[in-house]
């Protein structure tokens, strides 16, 4: 067989073909008369249902053949038919002696417990969250009272005697959301219904099975030799050497020559696993680290559990934003303070489960994180038409969102047909990034929006095409790779950026300037989303630019703007144009002054024009009448 479909073929038949070559080469061989059991025993639904439009709902069956599940779904309902049977005649075709093989990276399925609301009084509940607070860190807190969030009963932990009736179950406790008030188990069927039946469980929905995001085949890198390092300009921080165009091009040199760097701002990165012994990463400030698949503190390669490359991703996709090497690499926040979680397990090359991320990101929220980047961005075996950010992974990252955290996440690989983003970057008030090549064109490959629901998506770009990064598993080595998840991380240290300069900002304020402040803000499409981030004008909102006529220039010396309550912001004319920043929002009139008259409060005269801030804008004056 060869190693792959000829490149005409449609991408049902690509994805059919990887999954019979998968099944065929993986070692674990389940006898095929068990696999013939469960077709039989499903036989009525597999065919009556599940190559239907909700065939997805035998998550029991497909979750073993997730992208032979992808296959169907994205066929014709005829085409769906004449593939699955094809495919049982191909499994046995290449096998031995009757044994059909399947993927033994694929996780035995996992589903969600969700529980009811725990029966305790107003005042125990009152009780509770107010000791909880006592424990809670204070970071969190701070941020959360911010944006206008206290602890409440959502915040409160599950029942450890539910999860130990749970356990009895023989079902094996796998994560924990407080917000979803859910658990994630892996179990069979008997024990699933053994969970279904305890009296304090809702309901039963399977952990979502997500196709990871094509990144690793997408992205490319050319090794960067060190005595290739081109000299540009420093700023405090150092020669940006190879890395100055993805920092110019987000206009984060500006703002670092203002002296910002994300120092004071907690990022959390949520990745494969991260290398820190880089001697990029030899200043990084490290507040915390965790790897959720081992459930240890330690993210970075393990030889016990990892495959050989497991912290590649989120080694790179972390030192585009905090590494440090002046002359080689210099990240858009390097100075920022970070907490790591290990997510995503890649000894599967087809599949992965929300559960780790949503305990992660319930674990960076509590840490009291900013910002999170997560370039993990995947694409469900669920129809696009479900992109509507309801999913349970979605819907954590609305949450964290809601309690004053900026999430990015990269837009994903999938492009350029609509509606090819992922989860969670489809939830609102999630920034979903797109990528861009150094010229800000974006990438053909770039995932296009809207969302199912018809949002805009993505939200912002970034650059995602030859961007430096560290060289995984080197020590002084650098790379460039493509992709939405060297995008993400670029989008995330502006937001950085921008909550230094201003730690009071709720976190919808932080978004509303990179969102209203990118290259197009005003006219949002579902391939840039808002445009290109723009550092400056984001750290600057709401501002207002005056450009000025050069004959004006003699005639006035002195530009302002009055608020409706008659408070006035003034600034000298020194050159072509004068810039206001950070504008109380309001309606003002523009007014203009010979000598220093606001000052003295003498004759002032307007000129006629009234605006409103926000948004930002420029205004061009020329041709003066006064009334």
């Amino acid at each position: 067989m060869n190693d792959q479909p000829p490149r005409s073929a449609q991408p049902w038949l690509r994805l059919l073909f990887a999954s019979l070559k998968r099944l065929s080469e993986n070692e674990t061989t389940p006898r095929f008369s068990s696999f013939q059991r469960k077709l039989e025993s499903r036989k009525s639904s597999i065919f009556n249902i599940s190559l239907d439009s909700d065939f997805r709902r035998n998550d029991e069956f497909w979750c073993h053949f997730p992208i032979l599940a992808q296959t169907l779904k994205q066929a014709s309902a005829l085409r769906r038919r004449i593939t699955f049977l094809l495919s049982l005649t191909l499994l046995c075709l290449l096998t031995d002696e009757g044994v059909c093989q399947r993927n033994s990276a694929t996780p035995p399925p996992r589903f969600w417990a969700i529980l009811q609301d725990q029966s305790t009084d107003e005042n125990e509940t009152i009780e509770a969250t107010r000791s909880l607070r006592e424990e809670w860190p204070e970071r969190s807190l701070l941020r959360r009272k911010k944006n206008g969030c206290e602890i409440t009963s959502r915040d409160l932990s599950l029942s450890p005697a539910q999860l130990e009736i749970i356990s009895a179950t023989g079902a094996k406790v796998v994560c924990q959301s407080r917000w979803l008030r859910a658990v994630s188990v892996e179990a069979d069927p008997a024990q699933l219904g053994a969970v279904r039946n305890l009296p304090f469980v809702d309901r039963v929905i399977p952990v979502q099975i997500l196709k990871r995001d094509t990144v690793f085949e997408e992205e490319s890198y050319d090794d960067i030799a060190n005595d290739e390092m081109p000299a540009n300009e420093a700023t405090h921080l150092g020669s940006y050497g190879p890395s100055f165009r993805q920092a110019e091009l987000a206009r984060a040199i500006e703002i670092h020559r203002r002296g910002g760097s994300g120092r004071g701002v907690l990022i959390g990165v949520l990745d494969t696993g991260f290398q820190l012994d880089h001697r990029a990463f030899a200043g990084l400030d490290l507040i915390a680290q965790f790897d959720f698949i081992n459930h240890d503190a330690d993210p970075s390669y393990d030889a016990r559990t990892d495959v050989k490359g497991q912290a590649n991703h989120g080694t790179a996709c972390l030192s585009v934003i905090g590494g440090y090497d002046p002359a080689r690499l210099v990240g858009i926040a390097a100075k920022a303070s970070f907490a790591l979680g290990k997510t995503e397990d890649t000894r599967s090359e087809t599949v992965v489960e929300e559960d780790y991320w949503i305990e992660a990101i319930e674990w960076l929220e509590w840490l009291g994180a900013d910002v999170v980047s997560s370039s993990l961005t995947y694409r469900d075996w669920y129809g696009r038409d479900e992109f509507d950010g309801r999913a349970p992974i979605s819907r954590a990252a609305e949450r964290a969102t809601e309690l004053g955290m900026v999430i990015c996440v990269s837009a994903g690989n999938a492009g350029p047909g609509p509606i090819t983003i992922g989860a969670p970057a489809d939830a609102a008030g999630v920034l979903a990034v797109a990528a861009t090549d150094s010229s800000g064109r974006l990438t053909n490959f770039s995932s296009r929006g809207p969302a199912s629901d018809g949002r805009i998506k993505p939200d912002i770009a970034a650059m995602g095409r030859q961007v430096v990064c560290v060289k995984p598993m080197t020590f002084n080595e650098y790379s460039r790779w493509n992709g939405t998840s060297l995008a993400c991380p670029i989008a995330a240290g502006v937001a950085a950026l921008v909550i230094e300069a201003h730690p009071d900002w709720p976190g919808k304020k932080v978004v509303e300037a990179l969102r209203m402040t990118a290259s197009q803000g005003y006219m949002p499409d579902d391939a840039y989303g808002y445009g290109l981030v723009d550092a400056v004008e984001a750290v600057d909102y709401p501002s207002l630019t005056v450009l000025i006529e050069e004959g004006l220039k003699a005639e006035f010396d002195w530009i302002g703007l009055q608020s409706d309550q008659q408070s006035l912001i003034s600034k000298p004319i020194t050159g072509n144009y004068v810039r206001f920043i950070n504008l109380p929002p309001g309606k003002y009139r523009l007014l203009v002054a010979k000598g220093n008259y606001f000052a003295e409060g003498g004759k002032v005269l307007s000129t006629g024009k009234s605006l409103y801030i926000p948004p930002s804008g420029t205004l061009f004056l020329k041709d003066l009448h006064f009334p």
